[in-house]
């Protein structure tokens, strides 16, 4: 095998002049050449284009033929510098093995950056005449496919994508970008090696299994993004497949939520109160319709020193709160499923753990026979649930599977909808009914509280139950509840208004409000 140095001195020279770094010597041209370059074809429009990884990558949107592509830019390497590449990622795993690089998985990104770059470097040291450019080339394929995800690490990196789907070999991905909606990409795992590699090395970094035997994985990836993986031909007849939903580094808050109104500033400070005082909340909608950021926003309005125990499936939940237990359920290590810790069991282990507020990250069987005991035993809850109207929530806890008595619905006390829908031709996302369980009788009555009238795009408000209960426990009249609504309303306006948008301030001005309400105004200047 020619070695690396060899390969190396073939690269045509730039000019005769030369810079030392880091015990690397790189050429340095004249005129600086960007490490990558993209120019769409003279029929094909770009609208939009931002860094994912400056200087390495970045995103193209096109327009071809009224069809929006999602185009991923990356740097292109000549057949010496792949030759290379190749060859250094053979190597850099013993490399690593052999300079005692201990715990590498509890390194932080950052260092494993700093890390893979310094052997780099050493293993083209050796009286090497390598471009800064190839040097830096071969080092965004290295750090993509060695440490980050492969073909996906763009996509991955993207804060404007939702999900990406792979369905298959030959296929290109997909994505949902929150500005555009669906769009193709230009990256294809060309065959099944490729694929295969990819889900195996995803199910090893989460330690789960995946194998013909056990084709199918749901699981969480490095940066806390939710996968779920096909493998093989057998129930994929296109080959191993994964659909990605992807995590927010930083949860959205209530005012995200008002400015894309999704929900009007009014709403929000009517989930403000009802969060404060320990209202039982089901948060409801079909797919992807935005339930569980809906769930981290509202879920900000409880006060910082309340006890928390959050059940979930895979991590999505994320508090600012310190006294919170998350737990998460465990698949059996056997296939008779000795060892399996399902969501009834954590929530029946959570009752005894005296929480304040019990938040589940979806429920869809028959833990939420336990979830309403909870509700009933005086635990304040929140939930999210698949369901297209109040009405269909009802019927379908009450009935096959699920069978809640129709007697425990009295501890609930709010049904939040929300819906996808669309508006010049971008998906959007919406609060489109809120309800209040207002008793049971013969059936179980439902009152209508806050309705989006889709033609003015207009929230209109009825009575509330709900709000009349807090008042009678608060000891309010009427203009004082009203008084308090307004001033949540108010405050909530003005944080947008002066721009506080960052999840810790939000954070810190929210707790602040609950601590003193009357000095977080006037510091507000409201």
């Amino acid at each position: 095998m020619q070695k690396i140095s060899d390969k190396i001195r073939k690269i045509s020279s730039i000019k005769n002049k030369y810079v030392k770094s880091s015990d690397v010597i790189v050429q340095e041209s004249d005129n600086y050449d960007p490490i990558v370059t993209f120019e769409p074809d003279i029929d094909t429009e770009e609208i939009e284009r931002y860094w994912v990884d400056e200087p390495y990558a970045f995103i193209s949107i096109l327009k071809y033929d009224n069809d929006l592509l999602y185009h991923v830019a990356e740097p292109e390497l000549d057949d010496i510098e792949r030759s290379i590449l190749d060859e250094v990622l053979f190597t850099i795993g013993d490399v690593l093995t052999l300079k005692k690089v201990k715990d590498l998985d509890k390194i932080d990104k950052e260092n494993k950056y700093s890390l893979l770059k310094e052997k780099i470097k050493e293993l083209l040291s050796d009286h090497s005449q390598l471009s800064t450019n190839s040097f830096e080339k071969i080092f965004y394929y290295m750090k993509r496919d060695f440490i980050d995800f492969g073909k996906i690490s763009s996509i991955m990196r993207d804060p404007n994508i939702e999900d990406a789907w792979c369905n298959g070999v030959g296929i290109p991905v997909y994505i949902f970008h929150s500005s555009h909606g669906n769009l193709i990409t230009n990256i294809t795992f060309e065959n099944d090696d490729d694929i295969a590699a990819f889900v195996m090395r995803v199910a090893h970094q989460s330690s789960r299994h995946i194998s013909k035997s056990s084709p199918i994985l749901d699981t969480v990836m490095q940066d806390g993004s939710r996968i779920n993986i096909t493998y093989g031909h057998e129930i994929s007849p296109k080959g191993s497949s994964f659909s990605i939903r992807k995590q927010k580094k930083v949860p959205l808050t209530p005012l995200d939520l008002i400015t894309w109104n999704t929900f009007s500033s009014e709403i929000m400070a009517y989930f403000w109160l009802c969060m404060e005082n320990g209202k039982n909340i089901l948060i409801c909608g079909g797919t992807a319709s935005g339930k569980t950021s809906t769930l981290n926003a509202v879920c900000m309005f409880i006060p910082l020193n309340i006890r928390i125990v959050t059940l979930e499936d895979t991590r999505e939940i994320q508090l600012p709160h310190e006294n919170w237990i998350p737990m998460v359920t465990r698949e059996g290590i056997s296939h008779d499923n000795v060892g399996n810790i399902d969501l009834e069991d954590l929530l029946r282990a959570s009752l005894r753990q005296r929480p304040d507020y019990l938040l589940v990250g979806e429920v869809r069987g028959s833990e939420s026979q336990i979830l309403f005991q909870a509700m009933n035993a005086g635990h304040a809850t929140c939930s999210t649930f698949h369901a297209g109207s109040p009405t269909e929530v009802i019927n379908r806890f009450t009935n096959p599977p699920i069978n809640v008595p129709a007697a425990m619905f009295t501890a609930l006390d709010i049904i939040c909808m929300q819906s996808n829908t669309y508006e010049n031709g971008t998906e959007i996302r919406k609060v489109s009914k809120i309800a209040e369980i207002t008793g049971v009788s013969e059936s179980i009555d439902i009152q209508d509280v806050f309705i989006w009238n889709k033609l003015n795009d207009h929230f209109e408000y009825h009575h509330s139950k709900v709000l009349s209960e807090i008042r009678i426990r608060r000891g309010w009249n009427e203009e004082e509840l009203r008084d308090n609504l307004n001033i949540r309303k108010r405050f909530l306006e003005t944080l947008i208004s002066k721009n506080i948008r960052d999840y810790n301030e939000v954070t810190f001005w929210i707790n602040y409000f609950n601590k003193s309400p009357a000095k977080s105004i006037q510091d507000l200047n409201l």
